[in-house]
């Protein structure tokens, strides 16, 4: 049993990471073609069917591929965030002075704007906050206008603070969240982090597809530099 579950939720990591890829539903001969997938295409169906049964997949119609669920990306993420930064993200580019950074909040969300995937928000306790990135979330409305839209609604109304307000923020851990609207479903990743002897708030926003792995590699590095 114990081995079958590890083996679903390998399956679900590379259907998610292909999902988040190609933008499009995930079919059973596409991933009997990967070498990662050494099933039987029998076994590799009866695999996607637990997962569907599961609730952590699902066919917008019949015959078609699948797509992850939010409680399948929250599993998803529940795994990576279990494992050992990986580190995946090099932070050579990460060369601002550490006073500087704690003294501009500011200072801090654009250059974690330029590496992360996504629209970093950070905000004081006193509610005082500044995003990036909403140029490069502009540029990607295409693919998405109405969650991008959203976003930035979200933002500038800062929904954001009110939604996070309400969370138990602990120092030195990153947590995740998917704020859902009518069929718009945005990940948002944050944690906390000290600026000049205040706590704030830093957040990742995006789509669902996005690039998790970077995002909560280094965000789960700043949190511990700085939290």
């Amino acid at each position: 049993m114990v081995q079958q579950d590890n083996k679903l939720k390998q399956l679900l990591s590379v259907v998610i990471e292909n999902y988040i890829d190609q933008g499009s539903p995930v079919w059973s001969k596409y991933l009997n073609s990967l070498e990662e997938i050494e099933y039987a295409p029998s076994t590799l169906r009866k695999y996607l069917n637990l997962l569907e049964q599961e609730g952590l997949v699902y066919q917008p119609y019949n015959s078609s591929g699948r797509i992850p669920t939010v409680e399948g990306f929250e599993s998803y993420l529940d795994d990576y965030l279990g494992e050992d930064t990986k580190q995946t993200t090099s932070l050579a580019q990460f060369d601002f002075d550490t006073d500087l950074a704690r003294s501009s909040l500011r200072y801090m969300v654009e250059k974690l704007g330029d590496m992360v995937d996504g629209v970093v928000a950070g905000f004081l306790s006193n509610d005082e906050y500044y995003f990036l990135g909403i140029n490069k979330l502009l540029k990607h409305m295409p693919d998405d206008f109405e969650g991008t839209s959203y976003i930035v609604e979200f933002i500038e109304k800062r929904g954001i603070i009110e939604f996070l307000g309400e969370k138990m923020i602990k120092r030195w851990q990153v947590y995740y969240s998917f704020i859902e609207h009518d069929d718009i479903v945005i990940s948002c990743l944050y944690g906390k982090v000290m600026i000049n002897n205040f706590d704030a708030i830093l957040t990742v926003l995006w789509p669902t597809r996005v690039n998790y792995k970077t995002n909560l590699d280094v965000l789960t590095r700043i949190v511990k530099q700085y939290g």
